[in-house]
């Protein structure tokens, strides 16, 4: 049962360790760092609020924002 226990929490550690060391998909355009693709992000959403869009369209409409803005989710 101790192998079994130790096998398992392995595993799992390992698996902790390779979910945070893969990178994680964000909005990318070159040559605009984190903070430039954040307050991109954050016009479109704010431009789809102004528009009161049904939420089920909401999501798209920002990833067409967004593309439109020549950003691609990376």
């Amino acid at each position: 049962m101790f192998r079994t226990l130790s096998v398992v929490l392995a595993v799992s550690a390992a698996t902790l360790i390779a979910g945070c060391a893969s990178p994680q998909s964000s909005w990318r355009k070159e040559g605009v760092a984190a903070e430039g693709a954040r307050s991109a992000l954050s016009e479109c959403k704010y431009q789809v609020g102004l528009n009161k869009v049904a939420e089920d369209k909401q999501k798209e409409l920002i990833t067409n924002c967004m593309e439109g803005k020549g950003f691609r989710w990376r």
